[in-house]
């Protein structure tokens, strides 16, 4: 039997989407990428603090093992007796010499740094501490700092920690580069190697 026109013109019109059918499917396709895109970088931002984190604490852990083997401290940290020091390259070599080992890029050139600059000293071998890191400050802002305990009491004291009680303390700056006290720090993605109970009672 022959087809009419008209149905025809109704076959070909139901066998494709119209405009409309097209711009809701892609303004779906368009929502589902943006919470995959913001779920991935909040997936991102969670396990650079978890590495930082790891990080912290682990040279924390490798300074006080030290103190405990040997009594004493090593010279590059006896050298920078004060309450608050950068954890620059003359340390982070002592601490490689230590046998701590951890993805530590960067080490060679100014010291042990945070995972955000260490992203920027792997894609350039020219970057320094004046480099400018993406999320806020300069590499120079996110290299560690730490402090111990140089009279033996079992109390670490520095500006950013206050008084704790530990052998060693090591923290550094969140993504923003910027550092602040144990306090105002947990608000702001600082990352510390004490927890609160240390600070209490002293």
């Amino acid at each position: 039997m022959k087809q009419t026109d008209s149905e025809k013109g109704k076959n070909r019109r139901g066998s494709g989407f119209t405009l409309v059918e097209m711009i809701v499917v892609v303004g779906i396709i368009g929502i589902l990428m943006a919470v995959l895109v913001g779920g991935f970088g909040g997936a991102t931002k969670k396990a650079e603090k978890a590495k930082c984190q790891e990080l912290v604490h682990n040279v924390a852990t490798a300074l006080t093992t030290y103190f405990n083997e040997h009594g004493v401290w090593p010279a590059p940290i006896l050298r920078n007796n004060n309450r608050e020091n950068n954890m620059g390259l003359d340390v982070a070599i002592c601490l490689v010499d230590m046998g701590f080992s951890a993805d530590t890029n960067g080490t060679e050139r100014l010291g042990l740094t945070t995972p955000w600059a260490q992203k920027v000293l792997k894609n350039s071998r020219t970057a320094n501490e004046g480099t400018v890191v993406p999320g806020g400050g300069r590499v120079r802002d996110h290299i560690l700092s730490y402090a111990v305990d140089l009279d033996g009491d079992g109390i670490v004291e520095s500006r950013v920690c206050g008084k704790i009680r530990a052998t060693a303390a090591v923290w550094c700056c969140g993504p923003d580069g910027k550092s602040y006290s144990y306090k105002d720090g947990q608000r702001r993605d600082c990352v510390y190697s004490w927890t609160y109970g240390q600070t209490q009672g002293l």
